[in-house]
Parts: C-alpha cells; structure tokens; sequence
C-alpha cells in the first residue's frame, strides 16, 4: 500500500511530489530510448529499419468485442475498492493531529490512482481501442464516486454558533469555548481532504494525458475528465469555504457585543476591548493550525486568508456603523486594537 507524505513539509510545493504519481513513473519514452541505442551503437555499422507488421494487432482485434468481461471485472473490483477505502476510513478515523499524519494526503487515492494505471496498461496491451474508452468511462464513474464518498462525505458539518455573547461574557471567554467551532480534529480533517482533492486534480489530469497516449489516434478525442477535475477543484473550493466560515462565524458574537455596548457612554480610553481580545483569540487559534496543515498547498493557504479577509472585514465596517450614537473617547476606544 503506497503512503503518500506531505505532513510536516514546510517547504513549499504546489503539488504532490513526482514519486507519489503513477503516471510519472513510466517507463522512458521511444525516443529517448531511441537516443540511447544510437549513442552506444554508435561503432556498429547500422542495420537497415524493420517495416512495420502489417499483421500486428489482427489476432487481438478479433478478441475486443469479447474484452467487456474484462471492463465488467474491472467495474466489480473498483467498486469493491471504493468500498473498503471507505470502511478504512470509518475504522481509522481523520487523521491525528500533531502528528505526521495531519494534514497529509489520505494514502488511499493513491492506490486508487495505482490500480488505475495497473488497469490502463492491461487493457492497452489487449485493445487500443474501443474497450480502451469504455474503461475511461469506468475510471470517470469512480474517481466522481471517491471524490463524493471519500472526499466531500466525509468533511464535517458546520454548526450554528451561540451568537448571543455579551461584552461580560466575552471577558469570561477561555479559549473560544462560548463559541461553536470546529475542533483541532476537524481542521486537520478539512486540511488533509484539501490536500488529497489537490493531488487528485493533478493525478487525474495526468491520467488523462496517458490514457490519450495509449487509444488510437482517431480516438482520442473523446478522452476528456474535464468533469472530474471540475468535482476536485469543487471539494477544494468546498473545504477552503469551510475554514473561512468557521473563522468567520467565531468572531460574529465578538463584533455583535461590539455593536450593542453604549459607546456614548464610555468616558475615558481604557486598554484593547474585550471584543478585540476575542477576535484575535479566534484569529490565533485557527489561522496556526491552517498554515502548518497547507504548507504543501501554499496557495490554497492564501485563498483562505484572501477570502476571510474579504469575509470578515465588510462585516466589520457594519457592525462599526452599528456602533452610532458614538463620542470621540467611544471612538478612540473603538480604534484601540
């Protein structure tokens, strides 16, 4: 069972490494191995080329209408495959925080991908053509089915916060407890989903360019995992959504005790308000965890940031206006970040 380690690099890397992907493992191409031959030929006096066989492939071809036993058998095994990824994973839970394994690429899309090219390479030994497009269809309906049972069914549900925090309250608040947010676990989970619906984006498009190497010429066309690729970039999208919203949705209380204190009231400019102090508590606690999780995603840590950011601070300026009637110590209170 290949494992695929990302955790803990804190280096940066915008996709998964070369040696975890199956399809960058082939053999070398015709014309390198051409080069090679010549250049240690090069004493020898040349033959002349054989012609191509005419006969090459006439036994085979009388065998393909009879190769969907083979794409059947396949369609069983995959599906039984998807299974048991999904029972491992029920088994063996997220994976563990503070740990190698947080924040890692979950091993099973690789032997999914693995399988996959150990599938490709048969078929294409027995037929380049027909069945070679029905297996494509085979491969489509499980790498939708791994990103929907693997990937997006298991990212955790997001839940309503409290909301009706006070500035008292804000100022008994340890460690965000008064505020419904996901727990280290669940980042972690949402952190490594991200990472695994990245490498299959990479992988599958990948795959499709081998899968056009390996059909015949006059079918290539009709080789296309646009749509696949379209449901990774989907989760990905779905998980980066998640993280914002629960930063977003933890700071809510602090800015709606903000709102309703009585800043006409206040009468001299005191140190960082509690509402501050709360959102920065928020801020602290998640944004660590993300960083540390996606440090082999970069990229997708900085959308996280860019799209919270453009979250958080238009509500902000909302609940600022909400602030009116205000008195220049209000104010200065209210800028005293």
């Amino acid at each position: 069972m290949i494992q695929v380690e990302l955790w803990g690099q804190k280096k940066k890397l915008e996709s998964p490494p070369p040696s975890t992907n199956p399809f960058l493992e082939d053999e070398p191409a015709p014309e390198m191995e051409e080069l090679a031959a010549e250049k240690g030929d090069l004493d020898q006096p040349k033959k002349p080329k054989v012609p191509d066989n005419p006969f090459h492939g006439i036994v085979s071809k009388c065998f393909e209408p009879h190769l969907y036993v083979y794409i059947e058998s396949q369609d069983k095994n995959l599906g039984e495959l998807i299974d048991r990824f999904v029972a491992d994973f029920k088994a063996q839970g997220p994976p563990k925080p503070n740990t190698d394994e947080g924040g890692a690429v979950l091993p099973s899309c690789a032997d999914l991908f693995v399988y996959y090219k150990k599938c490709m390479v048969q078929c294409s030994q027995l037929s380049t053509g027909e069945p070679m497009i029905a297996l494509t269809t085979i491969f489509q309906k499980y790498l939708r089915e791994y990103a929907w049972k693997i990937l997006s069914g298991n990212l955790p549900k997001t839940t309503s916060s409290g909301g009706g925090l006070t500035i008292s309250s804000l100022l008994k608040e340890k460690e965000g407890s008064e505020v419904a947010k996901f727990t280290l676990e669940e980042l972690c989970l949402i952190c490594s989903i991200l990472s695994t619906a990245e490498y299959c984006l990479a992988t599958t498009q990948q795959l499709e360019e081998k899968l056009k190497e390996k059909v015949d010429v006059s079918l290539i066309e009709r080789i296309n995992l646009t749509g696949e690729m379209d449901t990774f970039s989907t989760v990905i999208s779905s998980s980066i959504q998640l993280l914002v919203q629960d930063l977003d949705a933890a700071c809510d209380p602090a800015l709606t005790a903000m709102s309703k204190m009585q800043w006409q009231n206040v009468e001299h400019v005191g140190d960082q308000s509690p509402y501050v102090t709360s959102v920065i508590l928020h801020i602290k606690q998640n944004v660590p965890i993300i960083r540390d999780n996606l440090a082999s995603t970069r990229k997708y840590f900085t959308q996280f940031c860019i799209k919270f950011a453009n979250s958080f601070i238009p509500k902000f300026i909302t609940h600022l206006f909400k602030c009116k009637p205000i008195s220049m110590v209000g104010a200065e209170q209210v800028r005293n970040w």
